[in-house]
């Protein structure tokens, strides 16, 4: 049996999400990007090792891809893509990684910036998909409909969205 929990973010929790994404925005500037994708995938092997509930865990496996997608040689992401991937994983900090509130305070903030990052983590597992079937000349034309797929589908969203999380996601670049 599963049960579904949902819960809603006031106006205080969006004030605290975009303090974070102010300093996240910093961090993303002035960093090297390899110290930024160092401390996320530091953060996914300290909640890798940890006791994590199923739904935690499933939110970590997303940080993965994130993780994956900025590394792929292969799927050549320009560098505007990657600076919104980079952007997203410059949210997760090393430092206190391992005490549960500070894990269960990731798996939201990658929950938030799954959602804004959903249509370039789709393209990605098509693409992850499309490269066991495809020759290398083949694989690099679905790479660019993917990714074109992908821009379309974000400028669509970005066109219709007027949250108060859309504006902390702008924040971070999303």
């Amino acid at each position: 049996m599963s049960v579904r929990v949902s819960f809603n973010l006031d106006d205080a929790d969006l004030e605290h999400l975009a303090a974070i994404a102010q300093q996240t925005q910093l961090r993303a500037r002035n960093e090297p990007a390899d110290a930024i994708i160092a401390g996320a995938r530091e953060v996914l092997e300290t909640a890798n090792r940890a006791q994590l509930a199923g739904f935690v865990k499933e939110r970590y496996s997303h940080l993965d891809t994130m993780l994956q997608m900025v590394g792929d040689p292969q799927w050549q992401l320009s560098a505007e893509d990657r600076q919104r991937v980079l952007n997203a994983l410059a949210c997760f900090s090393s430092s206190s990684a391992d005490s549960p509130s500070v894990l269960l305070d990731h798996a939201i903030m990658i929950e938030l910036v799954s959602r804004d990052l959903h249509h370039d983590l789709d393209a990605y597992r098509d693409f992850c998909k499309s490269r066991e079937s495809y020759d290398e000349r083949k694989l690099a034309e679905r790479r660019k409909t993917l990714q074109e797929r992908m821009h379309k589908r974000r400028r669509r969203d970005l066109d219709g969205a007027a949250s108060g999380l859309r504006k902390v996601l702008t924040l971070l670049g999303l």
